[in-house]
């Protein structure tokens, strides 16, 4: 299998770098706008050089040199000029504090590899790792310990260790680094939701929580006030951890690690859906980056146009319709043969379908229609120029079951409050992750990263 290094020409003149395995796709997905980012403004867009790699991660080191380098290196490169190519290398060598300007694109890909700034320094913007660069990692991790029941993977959230007792363990760890207002709520219930997914029961928390210099002691006050609070709002004991102040931190970061139980028989594997099934979603998009814009930027989504009483409303988001899926989790694998389960989080809904396809070895195909976008979300999004299916999106719950038992599934999650409808079904793993529009249909748009990331980049 090949990988490949591309550069297109946009139509103002700019060069966008990436990397792809399916290179005659990843064009037309640019061609066509279906990749947010960079190219999606600068159409049309044509290929002026492409090279093949023998192994990703090769694609990957070559991608983000190509982007690191100046606009004369890269004509120079597409013409084939190579003693161009060394002199300006020389050149470049000779004066290492001068800077190189750069008109590719500044945001990342995923199937397009690399993430770097073109006027700011080299390296990964805030959010997930690119997807490649994440999946040639994990690539590299080969099991060792037969008790590790379900490990690493792109859509898997948790692990599942078999300790020899009748349930099973699941563990789980995610850190807040987007919030600051009520980050200790956000820490429990983002990794409870993650251990729901897998039909166990959340029952153990530990926390790090980082403060920065200075800080003052209320402020661990409140963030220990809040892990408590959600512990006991979903019965979950608070087990131990770690505190501490640190250095070059400028707000608080808390990384927590939950710890829970399922039965043998009721653990719901993350890659079990299958083509054929129907896709639940609970609730509704986007409830956690809502909120968190709202809690976190409401200055500037005022000044964007967004009324007080909208900012006041997305705010409260937080605990209604809340960030935790639990309830309908547990509601659902009570009801039916619950074959995977999923949060969006970072990357929104969109990054959600394909590491659930991918990790079923599926394909999606989703009703736009059928995508409830909250309100307050739209609002948002419309003010900030933001994409809703790309926003932070914890609270929603995806659920793949049997097509005989999506009434069932909806009934109970209903009864128990929460609010789900069907948005789609699995299909082959050749038809792609699309989503079916009110005139065409389409792929899936993917993100770089996540939408809140983005905007609160873009504000610093």
């Amino acid at each position: 299998m090949a990988f490949y290094v591309y550069i297109l020409r946009c139509a103002d003149g700019s060069y966008y770098a990436g990397h792809t395995d399916n290179l005659e796709k990843r064009i037309a997905e640019h061609s066509l706008g279906l990749v947010p980012g960079y190219t999606h403004t600068r159409r049309p867009v044509k290929l002026v050089f492409a090279d093949a790699f023998p192994s990703r991660l090769e694609a990957l080191e070559r991608e983000r040199q190509v982007k690191g380098w100046s606009r004369a290196k890269k004509e120079a490169l597409i013409k084939a000029n190579w003693g161009r190519l060394q002199r300006l290398a020389r050149l470049r060598r000779a004066a290492p504090g001068r800077a190189q300007t750069s008109a590719s694109s500044g945001r990342t890909e995923q199937g397009g590899g690399s993430a770097r700034t073109d006027r700011g320094p080299r390296g990964l913007p805030p959010g997930k790792l690119p997807h490649d660069l994440l999946a040639a990692l994990l690539a590299q991790v080969q099991p060792r310990d037969p008790r590790v029941l379900v490990g690493p993977g792109i859509g898997r959230d948790a692990a599942v260790i078999d300790t020899g007792g009748p349930r099973l363990l699941v563990a789980k760890t995610d850190p807040i680094t987007f919030a600051t207002d009520r980050i200790g709520w956000y820490a429990v219930h983002v990794n409870a939701n993650d251990i729901a997914c897998l039909g166990a029961t959340p029952a153990w928390f530990l926390a790090t929580v980082l403060l920065p210099e200075g800080a003052d002691p209320a402020l661990a006050a409140a963030i220990f006030a809040q892990i408590t609070d959600a512990c006991r709002s979903l019965a979950v004991e608070l087990v131990g951890g770690h505190t501490e102040i640190t250095h070059g931190l400028h707000r608080p970061i808390v990384a927590g690690a939950m710890l829970g139980e399922v039965e043998r028989d009721r653990l719901v594997q993350p890659g079990g859906a299958r083509p054929g099934d129907a896709l639940i979603m609970t609730k509704g998009i986007a409830i956690e980056g809502t909120a968190l814009l709202a809690r976190e930027a409401a200055d500037d989504l005022r000044r964007l146009g967004v009324p007080r009483r909208t900012i006041s409303k997305a705010r409260a988001y937080l605990h209604h319709p809340g960030i935790s899926v639990v309830a309908e989790a547990m509601a659902a694998c009570g009801a039916v043969r619950v074959h995977a389960m999923h949060d969006p989080t970072e990357g929104g809904l969109a990054t959600a379908l394909y590491e659930l396809a991918e990790a079923s070895g599926a394909g999606l195909a989703v009703q736009e229609d059928a995508i409830d976008v909250l309100s307050e979300t739209r609002a948002v999004c419309a003010a900030a120029g933001l994409e809703p299916l790309g926003l932070l999106a914890s609270g929603a719950l995806l659920l793949a079951v049997a097509q005989r038992d999506c009434k069932k599934a909806l009934a109970a999650i209903n009864a128990a409050g929460v609010p789900a409808r069907r948005i789609g079904a699995f299909v082959a793993a050749g038809d792609g992750v699309i989503i079916d529009g009110k005139t065409a249909r389409k792929g899936v748009p993917r993100f770089a990263r996540d939408e809140v990331a983005r905007f609160l980049s873009a504000r610093s």
